[in-house]
């Protein structure tokens, strides 16, 4: 296995990559970080209505509208898609179960297909939510339970391309910083809510191996530069709950006092059980990039 150490700080002059998902928390960082190594021109970010980074070509085509889609990777004929866009809101998904499976089972099969044709490489983040949360740390290996529509989307969207040779599906668990668009995710939310002194209530019941999202957007184009197959964990280095996540955050922030309530995951009425625990096991990627091992929360934090 070829493993050049400019994995993803350079950029090879024939390389054309579609992003989609781009002006998600995770697209943006990816498209940043290839805009960085020069290959800006020849990066093509499909993304919804939200900001995408400077100096790329941003195309606004909706997930479902597969003729769109087909034809944007057919006249593109890229080298490398990066798909990134889903509907992950877990209570949308389980409000609109028919959109849910369009969007992020339909399109990653189709895009998939399309970059086979095209002789492209295709790679797809996929969710720690594939799993019910009663046996982690999971593995690769590990057979995918989910309790929510959300997760069977993902799963589907898996098998549908886990057979492919030029496709992997990358498990990404919850990510934390800061989105190159600054706001709109759950964490930043947090952040302004330590800054300001408004209280915050956070489950000490569920566990996540937390990423933070620098770290995860190298390892996708890494990944998507590799041969790697089939499925693949890629994890932070620990195991921590809500609650410990944001004491962390506060503490870097010198916060003596925040208002962080401990509460439990089964206090909170949903709809659809929330896993206990969903820590991944990401060694088999820890192995294949040494150089790229995701740092821990308080280390990334501090960058």
């Amino acid at each position: 296995m070829s493993d050049p150490i400019c994995t993803v700080d350079s950029a090879s002059a024939d390389e054309r990559w579609i992003i989609t998902g781009a002006s998600g928390q995770l697209g943006g960082h990816v498209v940043s970080l290839l805009a960085s190594a020069r290959a800006a021109g020849r990066v093509l970010a499909l993304a919804g209505a939200g900001a995408v980074g400077v100096g790329v070509e941003v195309r606004r085509i909706p997930l479902q509208e597969l003729v769109a889609l087909r034809a944007c990777v057919r006249s593109w004929r890229p080298t490398h898609v990066v798909h990134l866009g889903a509907m992950t809101a877990v209570s949308d998904a389980f409000a609109r179960p028919d959109e849910a499976h369009a969007i992020n089972t339909v399109a990653t099969r189709v895009l998939a297909e399309e970059t086979g044709a095209c002789g492209g490489r295709f790679v797809f983040s996929s969710t720690d939510m594939v799993f019910d949360g009663n046996a982690a740390p999971y593995r690769e290996t590990d057979a995918p339970s989910p309790p929510s529509v959300y997760g069977r989307t993902k799963v589907a969207a898996e098998r549908a391309i886990v057979g492919m040779p030029h496709a992997l599906a990358i498990r990404i668990p919850l990510m934390f910083g800061i989105p190159v668009a600054k706001t709109g995710t759950t964490f930043a939310a947090q952040l302004a809510a330590l800054r300001s002194g408004r209280p915050l209530k956070l489950f000490t019941d569920e566990h996540r191996t937390p990423i933070w999202l620098f770290d995860a957007a190298r390892a996708v184009i890494a990944l998507a530069r590799s041969d790697e197959t089939g499925l693949i964990h890629v994890a932070g280095p620990e195991r921590l709950s809500r609650l410990e996540m944001i004491e962390r955050v506060a503490r870097l922030l010198a916060i003596h006092e925040p208002k962080l309530e401990p509460i439990s995951r089964l206090a909170i009425s949903s709809a659809e059980p929330r896993p206990a625990d969903l820590s991944l096991d990401g060694s088999r990627f820890l192995a294949r990039f040494p150089q790229l091992a995701p740092q821990p929360m308080s280390a990334a934090m501090l960058r």
